[in-house]
């Protein structure tokens, strides 16, 4: 499941004058500009797994609406496209202050190269700080010299610095004893990590749960002593990785990010570096190499290093042979996605890199739009996705097939398979297949990241199953993808939303300004997080998967062999905050204030800002961490219920949470009065 990113506002300058010799014509009312369609994804918290889970029905019809689109004058609509926020070699400048490096924040006042790079004049012109506004004019006056006509040299025109509306993924700050006593229970800080006078540092301990038959919970190799193979049905700390954290080799505070794929998982730890475990089937470890013959197999159970890229600039150099320390990419990782068997990341610089596979609508397994020679059709360790090389991200997202990706100046990007109009675009597929000449071109899917035409201004994005979403720095919140129990809740009963449509019930305006900050989707259902700290769902209302009681009016139709189908967003009730719980850490009523959500295929997280996590739904493999009375019984929780950590009630606070549907992973931290 995704780590959830605080978003800056652009800085604008004052509103620039046109200046001409001749009046500058205002700009006619502007055209719709369209573009190619494009896919969206799910984020690290995804839903079900493996790659050998079953694949959704999709449903065959589309939804012929589409959203709004911006306009632009007809001067420039003739313009091409304008190129996305980029560097000029992929990177930012540095800014240095005393001789440390120091990453230029946007809030401040005065804006600086040295954060990040701004986007070329043409592209913020159209941009942030265009719309509407005269042109300068370039034409020759008409003023005479000598009897001669003189071309009068133009004023320049000064145009304001517009800063890009995203920030950059810095890496995520430790976790301080002050934070817990004032219920910050969840990751949304920026920055580097400085020494601070808000306490020890609180080093954030892993807990996983659910089906490890893959490798997936990271338990280490298999022994007598230690059946990994065993479902873990309450939340269980890896004992690997916590004498990693308290021996110092995962850094300062210990894990930062966690991401759990279909059959797999991903850290970061607070160096940067990223370790995966879990099934390797087509790169999705994005490591090669498993070490001597006699610890192959095991090579999938325990957290290990990807390759080709480290913090450091060493590391493993990938390869068949494999396992030999050399010279890699430099990339310091702050965040991470994974979908059923691909995997994205982003770095402190905003650089993308991905590995894995994806599988198309029949099972061909994919990772490139050719089968030209050096275009595989998996991926074993992270690389640059072609087209982005340049591009600076903000934020990704990863559905069970199919990757978003959010730039600094607001579009977002889509890719993968594109079966049940996740991508939120279309395109010529029978063109793409020609690019495919040595084996069959894979099926609906689109592998070339690209825009999703009508979307600008987005500060960010999630990524259902096989569905995608995307909120507007307005606070519009809209979707696209598959709808078949109204899971997009857009209200619409179309089985496929094919482009991008608002969902008119979350809007601002209807909630006294609060906004979707999070929103994760499992295979029929949806769960939404405003910033008031509000959870509101709809989809299918089977098994609890609303978390809504069965006297809700939403409900009053539904019979157990006849659920109904809800399909505008319903407000979840949650237990009264914790006696120990602190007033930050509650609505403005003195309610539960949710901070952080994942979904399962069937269930959902979420995650309190005391520190308490939250199931409700369905499942069989005890990822929801809610026990069975007896071996084989019922997991189902109709309502939201807490989940039980070890010791005493309060004795960890979850600081993160992530799931796919069989496995479940947190991150906890102790809090000092606790502590022994």
């Amino acid at each position: 499941m995704p780590t959830k990113d605080s978003v800056e506002r652009p800085i604008k300058g004052p509103k620039p004058a046109s200046k001409s010799s001749k009046p500058a014509s205002k700009s006619s009312k502007p055209t719709s500009k369209t573009a190619k369609p494009a896919s969206s994804s799910k984020a690290a918290g995804m839903d079900k797994p493996s790659s050998a889970s079953k694949k959704n029905a999709a449903s065959t019809a589309g939804n012929e609406e589409a959203i709004d689109k911006e306009t632009l004058p007809a001067e420039e609509a003739a313009k091409p496209e304008p190129e996305h926020a980029r560097t000029s070699e992929g990177a930012p400048a540095e800014k240095k202050r005393g001789g440390k490096r120091a990453h230029q924040d946007l809030s401040d006042v005065e804006m600086d190269d040295a954060a990040t790079q701004l986007p070329d004049i043409k592209s913020a012109r159209r941009g942030a700080g265009a719309r509407g506004r005269g042109r300068a004019s370039l034409e020759p006056s008409s003023d005479v010299d000598e009897g001669r006509p003189v071309a009068k040299r133009p004023r320049r025109r000064t145009t304001p610095l517009v800063g890009p509306l995203n920030a950059l993924p810095l890496p995520i700050d430790p976790v301080h004893a002050s934070d817990v006593s004032e219920g910050i229970a969840v990751q949304v800080s920026h920055g580097a990590l400085p020494t601070t006078n808000r306490g020890d540092v609180l080093l954030r301990k892993l807990f996983v749960w659910g089906s490890g038959d893959c490798g997936q919970l990271g338990l280490g190799p298999t022994d007598a002593a230690n059946p990994n193979k065993l479902t873990k049905a309450k939340p269980f700390g890896s004992k690997v990785i916590s004498q990693m954290i308290d021996a110092g080799a995962l850094g300062h505070g210990g894990v930062e990010v966690i991401a759990a794929g279909g059959m797999h998982s991903v850290l970061i730890d607070a160096k940067g570096s990223m370790l995966t475990t879990g099934s390797d089937d087509y790169g999705t470890l994005g490591r090669k190499h498993r070490g001597p013959a006699d610890e192959a197999e095991d090579a999938y159970y325990s957290f290990a290093p990807v390759e080709g890229i480290s913090p450091t600039g060493r590391g493993i150099v990938p390869g068949d042979d494999g396992g030999a320390e050399g010279d890699v990419e430099r990339y310091r990782a702050t965040r991470v996605a994974s979908g059923d068997a691909v995997s994205v990341s982003l770095d402190d610089r905003g650089r993308l890199r991905s590995w894995g596979h994806f599988k198309d609508g029949e099972g061909a397994v994919c990772f490139s739009d050719s089968d030209a020679d050096g275009c595989n059709r998996e991926q074993w360790h992270p690389i640059p996705v072609p087209g982005t090389e340049h591009v600076q991200f903000a934020q990704v997202a990863c559905g069970e097939n199919h990757v978003l990706a959010l730039t600094l100046d607001g579009q977002v990007l889509s890719w993968g398979v594109n079966v049940c109009s996740q991508l939120g675009r279309a395109a010529n597929l029978r063109k793409a297949s020609t690019k495919f000449t040595k084996r069959e071109a894979p099926k609906d899917c689109l592998l070339t990241p690209a825009p999703i035409p009508g979307l600008s201004d987005c500060k960010a994005i999630f990524a259902g199953l096989s569905n995608g979403f995307a909120v507007t720095k307005s606070g519009k919140i809209l979707a696209w993808g598959l709808n078949t129990k109204g899971q997009t809740g857009t209200g619409l009963k179309a089985p496929k939303v094919a482009t991008p449509h608002a969902i008119a019930a979350l809007s601002p305006a209807r909630h006294d300004g609060a906004q979707v900050v999070s929103i994760v989707s499992g295979n029929f259902h949806t769960a939404f997080l405003l910033s008031n700290g509000e959870v509101y769902t709809c989809g299918d209302s089977d098994e609890g998967k609303l978390g809504l009681p069965s006297s809700h009016p939403a409900l009053k139709d539904a019979t157990a062999s006849q659920p109904v189908v809800v399909r505008e967003p319903q407000l979840v009730a949650f237990p009264d905050p914790p006696a120990w719980a602190p007033e930050s850490a509650k609505t403005a009523d003195g309610k539960t204030k949710i901070v952080a959500l994942s979904a399962g295929m069937r269930f959902t997280l979420a995650l309190a800002a005391d520190g308490t996590l939250y199931s409700w739904g369905t499942t069989s493999d005890d990822a929801m961490g809610q026990p069975a009375e007896e071996e084989g019984g019922d997991q189902s929780k109709d309502t939201p219920t807490a989940v039980a950590m070890p010791g005493q009630a309060g004795a960890w606070r979850i600081m993160a949470a992530a799931t796919a549907g069989q496995h479940s992973l947190a991150l906890a931290v102790k809090p000092p009065q606790e502590d022994d």
